[in-house]
């Protein structure tokens, strides 16, 4: 079993910025600490955590409040994580007992002072990560946020590095050990811990995605109101129909046998209902999010489509474009479609399967962004085949692997995908 753990030191705090040593107390984040919080949260923003723990301290945990702000994980507290204590010596100055201190940082040891001592700190930390490691799955990614002397025990005691040489090597390039809101990656695999990463400022850290491939089922809700009588149907919705319903099921029997870890679904309710459906037979729920949701079509909604055919063709190629009319173009549907993607395969561990509940013009944006099909060329080449291009209940696949997509089947019906697979 494989977890990646990634220790975030906190902000900057008053006592921190007053030169006061600062274990078991506490001070408040400066402005500066807020900021460094959310530069942290702005470099960690593409990495999917399966877990959150934080330092039952308020600066610790106004710090990973930040970086979970918006995630679907959200920080449990642990004791285990608290900072070193520094007994006696907790909130002197630094200058005040400047020899003292020495000796107890060179041998992080605070006993003499009635801290804690290197053994202390190496059961705590070890009894903690062990908590940890028994209720994860193999390849979980965990958040820690805590403290600068706890990263630096970690590093010394549980990841043998030398402290001295690194002290050494900052120094001479001018950076801080650990850098407050410093981000620190280090790995558990088969009884070893191994450092990946030492503590560096948010700004230089560089995250590698892992070496993985995801399957991403796409599928396109069951037929609505609006479908029927052919109205445009963007940011509106409208039930699904009798028929749309019998889609949908007929999706959620070509899709039964796949195992997947997790699902999204457009927020509208349409895609939500086709969402349930499918997954009547698994264990999941789907997960609503707006960057699914069809294109906003303005003033366009609810307009039937048969009197409009000729200036639908025009904003829906080259390029879709429905801004001037109170809806979206083009480049924002596809910042919404990247942040999608980047998340849903960022959660996906190595050959999960993923599924994704939206909509036919969505769909459409996303494989001209991803494939270069362009939407007037596709359904020429259906039309010939006497196919639709996006049928409702349709499923799509792509995989990601190597960092590329690559499609694996355009559209099809739930029959077709069946007969297919």
């Amino acid at each position: 079993m494989k977890i990646t753990f990634y220790l975030v030191r906190h902000g900057e705090t008053l006592f921190n910025h007053l030169g006061r040593m600062q274990g078991s107390c506490d001070s408040p984040l400066t402005e500066r600490g807020i900021a460094q919080a959310y530069e942290t949260a702005d470099q960690l923003k593409d990495i999917w955590f399966d877990r959150i723990y934080s330092s039952p301290s308020e600066r610790a945990w106004n710090t990973a409040d930040i970086i979970a702000k918006d995630r679907e994980v959200q920080p449990v507290l642990l004791s285990g994580l608290h900072e070193m204590s520094f007994g006696r010596l907790d909130g002197a100055r630094h200058t005040t007992h400047e020899e003292e201190i020495r000796r107890c940082q060179e041998s992080l040891d605070y006993s003499s002072a009635g801290g804690e001592s290197p053994a202390m700190m190496e059961a705590r930390i070890r009894k903690t990560l062990r908590t940890m490691i028994d209720e994860s799955e193999d390849g979980d990614r965990i958040l820690l946020v805590g403290h600068g002397m706890y990263q630096i025990c970690t590093m010394k005691i549980l990841l043998g590095i030398d402290l001295e040489a690194l002290r050494q090597e900052c120094d001479e390039s001018g950076r801080s050990m650990i850098p407050n809101g410093g981000i620190m990656v280090f790995t558990y695999e088969d009884g070893e811990y191994q450092i990946q990463q030492i503590p560096v400022e948010p700004k230089n850290f560089e995250y590698k995605m892992e070496d993985k491939t995801v399957h991403l089922y796409y599928v396109r809700h069951g037929e609505t109101l609006f479908n029927h009588y052919n109205r445009m149907q963007g940011r509106s919705d409208s039930p699904l129909t009798a028929q749309g319903i019998e889609q949908v099921k007929l999706s959620g029997k070509a899709l039964h046998n796949i195992d997947f870890a997790f699902a999204y679904c457009s927020s509208a309710e349409r895609a939500r209902d086709t969402a349930a459906y499918i997954l009547e037979s698994h264990d999941i729920s789907a997960i609503p999010n707006r960057d699914l949701r069809e294109i906003d079509f303005g003033t366009y909604e609810a307009r039937v489509r048969d009197s409009i055919m000729d200036e639908l063709y025009e904003r829906f190629n080259p390029r879709v474009d429905f801004s001037d009319v109170g809806g979206e173009s083009e480049e924002q549907v596809i910042e919404r479609i990247k942040r999608i993607l980047t998340l849903a395969v960022a959660r996906a561990k190595d050959k999960e399967n993923v599924l994704l509940v939206a909509h036919g013009s969505l769909y459409m944006t996303m494989i001209k962004y991803l494939f270069n099909i362009y939407r007037a060329d596709l359904t020429e080449q259906m039309k010939a085949k006497g196919k639709h291009i996006m049928p409702n209940g349709g499923i799509a696949k792509f995989t990601f692997s190597q960092g590329i997509y690559q499609l694996d089947q355009l559209m099809v019906t739930p029959e077709e995908f069946m007969e297919v697979q």
